[in-house]
């Protein structure tokens, strides 16, 4: 092999990586909206409908979830050379958090602790903790990277986007959520996730890009 293809070759495999883990970080948000459309229904139309992602739906859910993680390791991996170091650590809060929550949600999964020995399921049930703290981790993240592209672009476009996901999480996961679901919960629920499809877009757009010094 020429030793000068090589860069060629890592840039073609960086992109490939980028377009995938951005397919796969849409998709995976586009299950997040799913799994409140019964939900939705219910309490925007007044029309019950049937769960179209419920606790039973193993596979379904670990898709899922394994395509959030795969997007958002794409993400970080996409704009860390870009920013500098407080921008990285918004990133790692950003792609971390968003990590944990993938993993978190395996304590919905119902199906998943019928399978299991009780006592296992019981350490499964702690799990939750990782939804709380990587909710927050995430949403701390996409507004410090939304305030970062603010100041200097780095998305190929809408570099409002994260810091307006952000934002809309915020609002519906901390002003609205409770043991009732409750109509504005799922309208900043529904923004939140729209605009982690966004996010999803722009990085299957994106191209490569030399680092800069944005901190």
């Amino acid at each position: 092999m020429n030793t000068s293809d090589l860069p060629a070759r890592r840039i073609q495999l960086n992109q490939k990586s980028r377009h995938w883990g951005g397919l796969a970080f849409a998709f995976g948000s586009v299950l997040f909206i799913v799994n409140k459309l019964d939900e939705m229904s219910r309490v925007f139309l007044a029309r019950p409908m049937p769960d179209l992602i419920s606790g039973q739906q193993i596979g379904l859910i670990l898709l899922g979830q394994m395509a959030l993680i795969m997007g958002y390791v794409a993400y970080y991996r996409c704009y860390a050379p870009r920013v500098g170091r407080f921008g990285k650590i918004a990133l790692g809060l950003l792609s971390g958090g968003g990590m944990l929550l993938a993993l978190g949600h395996v304590t919905f999964m119902s199906g998943l602790g019928e399978q299991l020995p009780r006592s296992l399921a019981q350490y499964g049930e702690n799990l939750f903790v990782l939804v709380i703290f990587g909710l927050l981790f995430l949403l701390i993240g996409l507004i410090w990277f939304g305030i970062l592209t603010l100041r200097k672009p780095l998305l190929r476009c809408w570099q409002w986007l994260p810091l307006a996901t952000g934002l809309m999480g915020f609002i519906g996961f901390f002003a609205f959520s409770g043991e009732i679901i409750t109509a504005p919960f799922l309208f900043f629920r529904t923004l939140f996730a729209i605009g982690l499809i966004g996010l999803g877009i722009i990085l299957w757009l994106e191209q490569p890009m030399q680092p800069n010094t944005v901190t």
